[in-house]
């Protein structure tokens, strides 16, 4: 099993550097092509709801990782904010955008790119799950 672990500090300048690393894991792992950008996209949305949300003053900052066990890519993500109601916040993604709004767009296209999404930790902590398709991806290992 291949793992990944960081922690990076508070604030929008700390998004940049962890989904870049979170997206060199993955393609390290074989993922390529429009499975590494599904990948990409989601952790992006994730870091940046992490970064909005889960960033008050007395935060400590954002940790991730990442685990791969050869087929399955799970990544987590855990701000240190109060959290918020992801329960009501899941149901109203559905798997449609929700309507004319122009916001709520990143839980939807976190679930439409990966295979799971999840919350727990009253909603700062996500995790995400992808899984390889065999057929298309790059020996990196």
């Amino acid at each position: 099993m291949q793992t990944y672990r960081a922690s990076h500090p508070r604030g929008y300048g700390s998004v940049r550097a962890a989904r870049r690393a979170l997206s060199a894991f993955a393609a390290g792992c074989g993922f390529c092509g429009a499975a590494l950008s599904d990948v990409e996209s989601a952790i992006g949305e994730a870091l940046a709801n992490a970064a909005e949300h889960g960033d008050r003053e007395c935060s400590t900052g954002v940790d991730v990782a990442a685990t791969f066990d050869g087929t399955r890519l799970v990544i987590e993500i855990q701000d240190h904010g109060t959290g918020f109601d992801c329960n009501a916040a899941l149901e109203r993604s559905g798997r449609q955008p929700p309507g004319n709004s122009v916001r709520g767009f990143g839980i939807f296209l976190m679930r439409t790119l990966m295979d799971e999404v999840a919350y727990s930790e009253r909603g700062s902590r996500i995790q995400l799950v992808k899984r390889l398709d065999t057929r298309t991806a790059v020996s990196a290992r």
